[in-house]
């Protein structure tokens, strides 16, 4: 009868407590990152870049690139610690030796031998509970994150291909300008040996000259950084590079990127994860409650079974769970913060890109009809100094303008074209536009 009022005591007391905090909802964050969402799969935009060599040089670089196998190995490493938080639920079975002495008043009695014992929690106030909800968001996290990575990767990849085509075009107008001003050069000079042009003169056209040599020494010294840059990512340069492609258009609004963002999916699992700590933190204050069963084997052939039910309740006096409270707390509110950071960066990057779009086209239109401007008012300035009605200055100042001109197009594009990329990478469309497909980690 008193073994049953016992445990009749302590079931009673473990009802009283089984009022368990509820638990973050996880389904809104595993939803966000299901097949078919932004960056996995999604059909939101057409892959046609994919299918073309552009897109090929840029998807296999991005799968050979180290971060991808890192963040791999990083969702292998969440879904481990998911497995172990998982086994608080599953009985616990340990086998071992044990050697002890009884002393009896004047009596002792010595014992050695094996021993098996199996344990299954019972009740933990919730704390295994949360530990597995926190794993669970964590896991997500991890995948989030992972889509971020490769997102940013694949932008990485779009530049620095863009960067070396640019650079290419720069290296060839500098090349092409000081070809142009050697020629001029070699005019004045000839003018100067027929007595038709002055010493002044024949200086300036010196000095433009050695001008443009440095400007085609810098170009090609940024040539040759870009095509460092490239052989990090892409192992080698192919012979031909083949032409890049434009990005097809945003397909979403401000409320869509805002939820696509793989940022923001990343911290609201982390929030989630935070959410759980704390909950775990506050159930270890608790009483624990395990029920177990110890065979045991004495070294002279007896043996016992030895059933228990054990209440655990710590008072806390070193202060250890009060303090892993506040510590899960304030990781909690850093989480949150975080989050709201996080909401407003990606805002202020959508409107930068929205912004970028609009006036990098109109920076577009203008750089070509300066291009067109120039190349007329260099063909003019030559045509009239040939016959004497421009000074040599004025030639100069014509070509040096329209080399200035081509310059400015040329980075205006590179922007332009850049712009585009970078806002399929604020919702990971751009993965799905070279068609990448992200490793995944078998549960």
């Amino acid at each position: 009868m008193t073994g049953l009022r016992k445990t009749a005591l302590v079931t009673a007391l473990c009802l009283s407590l089984a009022a368990c905090a509820e638990q973050p909802d996880l389904a809104p964050v595993a939803a966000s990152l299901e097949s078919g969402t932004a960056g996995l799969g999604a059909d939101r935009v057409p892959n046609t870049v994919a299918r073309g060599a552009f897109g090929q040089h840029i998807a296999r670089a991005v799968l050979a690139e180290p971060a991808i196998t890192r963040s791999t190995a990083n969702i292998r490493a969440a879904r481990a610690e998911k497995s172990a938080a998982d086994g608080a639920f599953r009985p616990d079975f340990s086998v071992g030796a044990n050697a002890q002495t009884r002393l009896i008043r004047s009596n002792s009695s010595s014992d050695v031998g094996p021993f098996a014992r199996v344990s299954q929690l019972v009740y933990d106030a919730g704390a295994a509970r949360s530990d597995q909800t926190a794993a669970e968001a964590r896991v997500l996290q991890s995948r989030a994150q992972q889509l971020e990575t490769g997102a940013r990767v694949t932008l990485d990849a779009v530049e620095v291909y863009n960067g070396l085509l640019t650079s290419r075009r720069l290296l060839a107008i500098a090349e092409s300008n000081l070809r142009v001003l050697r020629d001029f050069a070699d005019q004045i000079e000839e003018r100067v040996v027929r007595g038709a042009g002055s010493t002044a003169d024949s200086l300036i056209a010196r000095s433009r000259v050695a001008d443009a040599e440095t400007q085609r020494a810098d170009a090609q010294a940024q040539l040759e950084r870009a095509e460092a840059a490239f052989r990090r990512l892409f192992v080698k340069i192919p012979a031909k590079l083949p032409p890049q492609v434009k990005a097809p258009p945003l397909p979403a609004g401000e409320a869509d990127v805002l939820e696509q963002s793989p940022r923001l999916r990343a911290a609201n699992a982390t929030l989630r994860a935070a959410e759980a700590d704390l909950l775990a933190a506050r159930a270890r204050r608790q009483p624990g409650v395990e029920l177990g069963a110890t065979g045991r084997r004495a070294s002279g052939g007896g043996s016992d079974l030895a059933l228990d039910l054990t209440l655990n309740y710590s008072l806390d006096t070193r202060g250890a769970r009060r303090a892993a409270i506040e510590t899960a707390q304030a990781r909690l509110e850093a989480a949150q913060a975080e989050r709201d950071t996080l909401l407003r960066d990606v805002r202020e990057a959508l409107a930068f890109v929205r912004t970028d779009q609009t006036a990098g086209e109109a920076r577009v239109i203008a750089a070509r009809q300066a291009v067109a401007s120039n190349a007329a008012s260099v063909d003019a300035a030559r045509e009239q100094f040939s016959i004497g009605r421009r000074s040599m200055v004025d030639l100069l100042d014509a070509q040096r303008d329209f080399v200035r001109a081509e310059q400015t197009l040329i980075r205006a594009e590179q922007e332009r074209f850049l712009t585009d990329y970078a806002a399929l990478a604020l919702t990971g469309d751009i993965l799905d536009v070279f068609d990448i497909t992200l490793p995944e980690v078998a549960q």
